[in-house]
């Protein structure tokens, strides 16, 4: 192993330790020394440094020209509340401004006159913004997908998610049917995600009936 490159990481020599396996002193390319298991280094999870890690993560220069969604970063501004913060620019000529944190997650994608017409094609396309079946679609994203929706602790928090499928409304609205009156979206299996084959449309009686049941059961398995 001695001279060995894992990425900036060269093995310098052995190292003696009580831990299991064999462990080596390494040198990072910036001149960093660290001890490391052998099988970390040959199954590549551990690469570099932490400084040298960190610095590629965040440095502010290996952001430059990427793209997330519809953005395309062009210059760095500064760091405001510890975050990064760039300059960037639409697809569609506009600017802006956003942290990395924020270009990272996906929480923005394209600047707000991009959104507007993106969400007008799709209410006009399917005609169905204003239905009942529209908002059960859209509550269950929100449920899911948004830390601020009241009900977010009780899914998404909990690892609930919707199926890629119904991430378009069409695909909903072909797999579930128009929303039968009187009817509301049952999962039949609590602890199971949105999807076709886990839900199905039942009564507001029978929806409150399995949640009891399903306290029920919850309650049971954390007593043994």
């Amino acid at each position: 192993m001695q001279g060995l490159k894992f990425g900036k990481w060269t093995v310098v020599k052995e190292f003696e330790t009580q831990k299991p396996g064999r462990w080596y002193e390494c040198l990072c390319d910036c001149g960093t020394i660290k001890v490391k298991a052998g099988t970390e280094l040959r199954a590549g999870r551990s690469t570099q440094c932490p400084p040298c890690q960190y610095k590629m993560l965040y440095d502010p220069d290996n952001e430059i020209d990427r793209k997330y969604g519809k953005w395309e970063v062009i210059k760095f501004i500064g760091v405001h509340r510890k975050l990064y913060h760039f300059e960037i620019k639409c697809e569609c000529g506009n600017a802006g401004k956003a942290a990395a944190a924020d270009l990272r997650s996906g929480k923005s994608r394209q600047c707000s006159d991009c959104h507007n017409r993106e969400n007008a094609f799709n209410n006009t396309k399917h005609g169905k913004h204003k239905t009942l079946q529209y908002k059960v679609w859209s509550a269950i994203h929100q449920r899911c997908k948004n830390p601020k929706s009241t009900a977010y602790k009780y899914y998404g928090e909990r690892g609930i998610s919707v199926c890629e499928r119904w991430n378009k409304f069409e695909n909903f609205l072909e797999d579930m049917g128009e929303r039968p009156e009187g009817m509301t979206l049952d999962r039949i299996d609590n602890d199971g995600n949105y999807e076709p084959s886990n839900c199905r449309w039942v009564t507001h009686q029978v929806n409150c009936n399995n949640r009891v049941r399903r306290m029920i059961a919850g309650q049971k398995r954390n007593q043994t």
